[in-house]
């Protein structure tokens, strides 16, 4: 679960989903809005050693043990 908070707004010309960051995603219907604001509520964020590639993990784990 996504460890941010978000909600739609209205910015006068499309709707917006906001989290604490900032403007995520704009939308010309309320419904798209609120459907992406409910994908963005349940995506997994990957944890920081998920963002390295397997071949450089690969690379620091064989490194190290030496």
């Amino acid at each position: 679960m996504s460890p941010h908070q978000y909600h739609v707004e209205f910015d006068e010309t499309s709707y917006c989903v906001t989290c604490l960051d900032g403007s995520v995603m704009q939308f010309d219907s309320m419904e798209d809005a609120i459907e992406a604001m409910r994908e963005f509520e349940q995506k997994r964020f990957p944890e920081t050693w998920e963002k390295i590639p397997p071949a450089t993990r690969y690379a620091k784990q064989r490194y190290y043990q030496a």
